[in-house]
């Protein structure tokens, strides 16, 4: 109540402020219109590119001078290092990037959005660019009302540049007029009071904005109109390097681990790069107006100077910490480690994925892996099999031929307990997560998924109701009918084996589709097998009519199972559309 009280006391003295101060309230509507448009802008981009710049940081990411020119190259392309830091997150949330490589990423785009500054200061204060303003917005809305992402998406990002063109153009407007009537310049700092209290309101107004570039282009409009000094601004932009940490922590707040451990080494860096900064400040500075002729930069021309400055703290900062990115890595491992828990809880559906398909598709990829492990182990173990020490068959051999022990699995309680919701989460999630997908392949791929999940949880069920009858014939003394209820673990346990071989990197798709035909080959001879030995065992009188009854539906139940087990493995572990078409038709056919 008290909370909600302050808030609307903040908006009303806000809006007098607006309304009573003309040049507040010009200032204000620049920075609104420039904040809108980085966010056409990078709502464009994303429309745009589809899935081109997730596929660019995926791939060009290999090593870690590759990680901070991929960082550095997006951010300047997209002009949003939010935009950056929430890709690279969300695919260290699916392992598709290691900590080191989303780190690199993170210090190229940190070096990247200073290109922000060298535009307003070159085309913001230098042309009058209002005037290209509204021909971009209007061919902007035109293309955004048109049919197709492409053309969404060059709509977004003319509608993005004409609003931070406008929104530069107010802001310059609000300074000149405000420096007019308040000489703002008066509240000038020298010293290093002046430094620390500029610093600090920087990374509050960044905080405050969550955009560093808006912050930047709101300095240099003040600067160039000689609302602060210099030394100020250059203060402002030092904080607004630190404020920018922010937006990675909040993202981080929804993510893994991993997603922490990333935020933790941008606030590293950035502080790092303020107190070297800081610390040599008035060298850098000199270092700036030595170089400044070599780019035509007037001496002056102070706005260009402050973005000049801006990158060059920035690249100092890249050159005294990448050396020690493996020692930040160890650092953040240590201080945020993995959370362990005795039940299954979504361990890739983050919701800062959503967002974002490629990742999105990726997240629910692995969450169904997840429950299929779950399952899996749930399984062996309704079988009396300790998955400790079972990864190969050899393993599977010696564990036959050992006295069987009950394992005390109760697959009703593990499924309610556990496996339920974290299947839940996975259909929540898909069906979330498809309402921001446009591409037929990422909807059908969800689909897959879901129904792949489904799948898993029909299996675990199954094996509920065969549970029952191995645990009591495997007790029994008649030999024959307990040799078959370990065939029929064995067939059971084989196959899992088998789909874990699928579950490797290494295997080309035509390998993996090698070895799925050859399990299909051997459920059909199994299955046929366990017919006519049961017709035996019943015309020889080795079994009861029950225990006849019960084996006949148990290996039915088994068939069924494992041809489910195909089709998990064949939607989670082949990737190569075609080769995956060939394998259902093989398997309708």
């Amino acid at each position: 109540m008290i909370k909600n009280l302050g808030i609307i006391i903040l908006f009303l003295f806000l809006g007098y402020v607006v309304i009573s101060q003309e040049n507040i309230k010009i200032i204000f509507s620049g920075i609104a219109i420039f904040l809108i448009g980085m966010y056409f802008m990078e709502d464009g981009f994303k429309l745009f590119s589809g899935s081109v710049l997730e596929n660019i940081l995926q791939r060009f990411t290999s090593n870690l001078f590759k990680s901070i020119t991929t960082g550095f190259f997006a951010t300047t392309l997209v002009q949003s290092s939010s935009l950056i830091s929430v890709i690279v997150i969300s695919f260290l949330s699916v392992e598709l990037l290691t900590l080191t490589q989303g780190i690199g990423v993170i210090f190229g785009s940190n070096l990247g959005s200073t290109t922000t500054a060298w535009i307003v200061s070159a085309l913001g204060l230098n042309i009058k660019i209002s005037l290209f303003a509204m021909p971009m917005i209007i061919f902007g809305a035109i293309f955004r009302f048109m049919n197709g992402n492409t053309y969404k998406g060059i709509g977004n990002i003319l509608l993005g540049l004409g609003f931070i063109f406008l929104g530069i153009s107010y802001m310059k407007d609000g300074f000149e007029t405000l420096k007019d009537s308040i000489d703002l310049a008066s509240f000038a700092m020298d010293g290093f009071l002046g430094l620390i209290v500029y610093i600090i309101i920087g990374a509050v107004a960044t905080v405050v904005i969550q955009s560093s570039g808006a912050t930047m282009a709101i300095i240099i409009t003040a600067l160039s109109s000689g609302s602060i000094i210099y030394i100020n601004a250059l203060a402002l932009a030092i904080g607004a390097n630190v404020g920018t940490t922010v937006t990675a922590i909040i993202g981080s707040l929804t993510s893994n681990e991993n997603g922490k451990r990333l935020a933790l080494a941008h606030l590293i860096f950035n502080i790092i790069t303020a107190l070297v900064a800081v610390i040599f400040l008035h060298y850098i500075k000199d270092l700036v107006d030595y170089i400044s002729p070599y780019f035509n930069i007037d001496s002056t021309n102070y706005s260009m100077k402050l973005a000049l400055f801006h990158t060059i703290f920035n690249i100092l900062g890249i050159l005294l910490v990448a050396p020690f990115i493996n020692i930040i890595v160890v650092i953040s491992e240590k201080l945020i480690k993995k959370k362990v828990s005795k039940y299954s809880k979504p361990k890739y559906l983050l919701q800062s994925n959503i967002n974002i398909p490629n990742a999105s598709m990726l997240s629910i990829k692995k969450e169904c892996i997840n429950l299929y492990e779950n399952c899996q182990k749930a399984m062996l173990h309704a079988l009396n099999f300790h998955t400790t020490n079972l990864k190969t068959k050899e393993d599977l051999k010696i564990a036959l031929t050992k006295d069987i022990k009950k394992i005390d699995t109760n697959i009703d309680e593990i499924y309610q307990n556990n496996l339920k919701s974290l299947y839940s989460e996975i259909i929540r999630y898909s069906t979330f997560a498809q309402e921001h997908m446009t591409s037929s392949f990422q909807l059908k791929k969800v689909g897959d998924f879901k129904r792949c999940s489904k799948l898993i949880i029909e299996v675990l069920k199954d094996i509920r109701d065969i549970q029952r009858n191995v645990n009591f014939y495997l007790k029994s003394k008649n030999e024959y009918i307990k040799k078959e209820y370990n065939i029929l673990r064995e067939e059971l346990a084989t196959i899992l084996i088998d789909i874990n071989y699928l579950d490797n990197d290494e295997l080309s798709e035509v390998e993996k589709l090698t070895q799925i035909e050859m399990i299909k080959e051997l459920l059909n001879k199994n299955d046929l097998s366990n017919s006519e030995k049961i017709d035996v065992l019943i015309r020889e009188d080795k079994i009861k009519a029950t225990m006849a009854t019960s084996l006949i539906n148990d290996s039915a139940s088994v068939y069924t199972i494992q041809k489910n087990l195909v089709e998990i493995a064949t939607l989670l572990f082949i990737k190569d559309e075609l080769i995956k078409e060939i394998g259902e038709q093989t398997n309708a056919s």
